[in-house]
Order: structure tokens, then sequence, then C-alpha cells
């Protein structure tokens, strides 16, 4: 994934702007990234405790899949600490935390 592109979906997580319709939309159907580079990003940071995968409508629900459809709107991303989540992105200099530049292109 490009610099740019890694950065606006870090951000879009951090601002609770990642419903997969709008995931799909833009980074799949806009842009053309592949459903797997997705995952990789976004398992990864659940993998490491940053994100989670949650029901719009109840946080309480959450999911261990990615139902990737231009329809969905009852799944989206969300960091586990959003303090933590504004304090990591805004902090570092590129705006993407060293963990995850293993996914830029």
């Amino acid at each position: 994934m490009t610099f740019e592109d890694l950065r606006e979906l870090l951000l879009s997580i951090a601002e609770e702007d990642t419903i997969i319709s709008t995931l799909f939309s833009f980074f799949i159907k806009n842009k053309g990234y592949s459903t797997q580079i997705l995952e990789d990003i976004i398992f990864y940071g659940v993998k490491i405790g940053w994100f989670k995968i949650v029901n719009v409508g109840n946080d309480n629900i959450s999911y261990t899949e990615i139902e990737w459809r231009i329809d969905n709107d009852f799944q989206e991303v969300v960091f586990c600490d959003n303090d933590f989540a504004v304090k990591t992105l805004f902090t570092q200099e590129s705006g993407i935390p060293e963990l995850f530049k293993k996914f830029i292109l």
C-alpha cells in the first residue's frame, strides 16, 4: 500500500470512519487494492491488540472475519483505545507507527 493510502487507512480507523462498505468502496473499488492487503493490515492490528472489528450498532458484538461487500454497513474497524490511537498516529513524524511501515510498498 502506498504511504499516503496507509496513512489514510489508519487515520480513518482512528476517526471511526471505517465501516466495511466505506473501506470497500474507497480502497478496493476506487484505489484498486485487494481485500487481502486490507485484511493483512487490519488483522495485523487485531493481532497486536490495536484494532477490533465490531458491529456498528453495538460495539459489544465483535467479529473474527470481515464480510467484504459494498453493502456491508454493519461491521467496522476501530481502535481498541482511541486515546492511544490519537497519541500514536499524531505523534509519529510520518503519521505511521513503526509497526505498520512494513505494509508500505
